[in-house]
């Protein structure tokens, strides 16, 4: 019973992010294929990248609430990522949209879309996960090793951002 009422409320304070995220779920008519379930009830639903048409094109993945989409296949570091998103939204309840997931959706995501074409990949990554609150945030919270993730890229000389 006291496991029940947790998960209302836990559903409650989320509300906006919930909402939004079985929207999305039917939208691209995402799946639990190779669902990964993590203690604190997050479940990761899988898109096709062709079925998401232009939503894949513009978002990398999405945490509302104990809904994590991703396009398939996902990588560790973004499942984890995504896991720090998920605890954001616990944390902040109503306010995450405003506070991470519009921030995160429009001044990171879309912004490095568009004004960042040109860049390598180390300098796109460094910039949007080391250089933006949020993301850092996140990264903290689902126990992501930036720095080993970014040592795996090809730096190269030419790079903007330092190596780490």
């Amino acid at each position: 019973m006291k496991r029940i009422g947790q998960f209302i409320l836990d559903w409650v304070w989320q509300l906006p992010q919930h909402i939004v995220g079985l929207l999305l779920i039917l939208f691209l008519g995402a799946k639990k294929q190779g669902v990964q379930k993590e203690p604190n009830g997050d479940v990761v639903w899988y898109w096709d990248y062709e079925r998401g048409g232009w939503f894949s094109n513009f978002i990398s993945g999405a945490s509302l609430g104990r809904y994590i989409l991703l396009p398939k296949p996902a990588s560790n570091t973004t499942i984890f990522h995504e896991h720090g998103h998920s605890k954001q939204s616990v944390i902040l309840g109503p306010l995450y949209l405003l506070i991470v997931g519009i921030y995160s959706a429009v001044f990171c995501n879309l912004w490095d879309r568009f004004f960042h074409k040109g860049w390598n990949t180390y300098d796109r990554l460094y910039w949007y996960y080391k250089t933006r609150l949020t993301e850092i945030w996140a990264d903290r919270l689902g126990g992501v090793d930036r720095i080993a993730a970014l040592r795996k890229i090809d730096r190269p000389d030419y790079a903007r951002f330092p190596e780490v």
